[in-house]
């Protein structure tokens, strides 16, 4: 794992450019990368001229580019933020790590364990400094979940369950889009399953072996030019986990779940109590614990140190990312935000799920 020296604080602002102009760049990173004291956005990229100008008309952006490596040499950015489809994540982080420049990166890093290797492997030996964008760290909700696992309120973890399942492909009409071509980094396990991957590890600790299954629902898909394509990544995905603390857990991802807008529930049950997240898009999420003095779940509120309100969260979110490829040490203890050696585990993770499916036997994570 990479080791920097760390300090309390930054005196000059990160020169930052941004590569890619996707909903995402356009509702949390690049506005919250714009109103931080971290930051300074120097730049923006994208393949489209004209929606590339507007995104950065419309966040007082001044360096607007069509050409990412152009970007890298004339903005001369210290760090830069790859938001890009999955299938490019490679070569914009090779471009900006053999120029020094620190990386942040969404997830997930490649398109499969070997490109997230390279990526991880050249970082390093540049000695830039980078993160990924598991964006779940930085909620109000996931952040409560691992405050109780630190603080010792649930005891040692024994086994858990996660679940997310959303219903952006629900339908067969929803038209074919790269996440949903496995040769393009797509697939539920690679798009919403590597998230909750990095929240395990996060709250259990490293994954020793995995059994499960990944499969494909909607085999088929309409085209933009009125065909119909084939859909080569999996939309569901299930597994079992064996953890090196011992501890055992189940994980179940699906994109194609008809009411979901964006559900996740998990379920931790250690040695002293129990504790239970349950969300959906539109609705406030519920954190429930039990112990021994208990007579059920009950409520559990969240600490205010841990809220973070929605009108505040992109800027909240970039700067625990920006403090990252800073140097800068983490606020109110916060854990270390991960880094492309996180984002490397979790990789082996997926690829273990995914040998475990078509081995149909238990796979060890390497």
């Amino acid at each position: 794992m990479e080791q920097f020296a760390m300090t309390s604080r930054r005196t000059q602002r990160l020169r930052v450019a941004v590569a890619g102009v996707g909903s995402f760049a356009q509702r949390v990173l690049i506005p919250g990368l714009c109103v931080s004291e971290l930051a300074e956005v120097v730049a923006v990229f994208g393949p489209t001229p004209m929606k590339t100008q507007e995104v950065a008309d419309r966040n007082s952006v001044p360096g607007v580019f069509n050409d990412y490596e152009a970007m890298l040499d004339d903005a001369k950015p210290d760090a830069v933020v790859i938001a890009t489809p999955n299938d490019v994540h490679l070569p914009m982080s090779l471009a900006a790590s053999g120029r020094g420049i620190h990386i942040v990166c969404e997830k997930p890093l490649g398109i499969d364990l070997a490109q997230a290797t390279q990526m991880h492997d050249h970082a390093a030996g540049a000695g830039v400094r980078t993160a990924v964008n598991f964006t779940y760290r930085s909620t109000t909700s996931f952040r409560h979940l691992r405050h109780l696992v630190r603080s010792g309120a649930i005891g040692a973890l024994r086994h858990f369950t996660v679940t997310f399942h959303q219903d952006i492909r629900a339908s067969p009409l929803t038209p074919l889009g790269f996440r949903m071509l496995r040769e393009r980094g797509g697939g539920s396990l690679l798009d919403v399953g590597i998230h909750m991957i990095d929240t395990v590890r996060w709250l259990a600790g490293e994954f020793h072996s995995v059994a499960g299954t990944a499969s494909t629902v909607v085999r088929s898909r309409p085209t933009s030019n009125g065909d119909t394509g084939e859909v080569t990544a999996d939309d569901t995905a299930s597994f079992v986990a064996k953890m090196v603390s011992g501890a055992t857990g189940i994980v179940q991802v699906s994109q194609v779940a008809f009411g979901r807008g964006g559900f996740r529930r998990i379920e931790l049950f250690g040695s002293e109590g129990s504790a239970v997240m349950e969300e959906e898009r539109n609705q406030s999420p519920t954190i429930r614990v039990a112990g021994a003095g208990t007579n059920g779940m009950i409520d559990e509120p969240t600490p205010d140190i841990l809220h973070v309100s929605f009108e505040d969260f992109p800027r909240a979110h970039v700067e625990r990312m920006l403090r990252s490829i800073g140097g800068v040490l983490p606020e109110h203890g916060d854990d270390p935000w991960p880094t492309f050696a996180d984002g490397l585990i979790a990789h082996r993770v997926v690829d273990a799920v995914e040998r475990s499916a078509t081995r149909g036997e238990w796979v060890v994570v390497t």
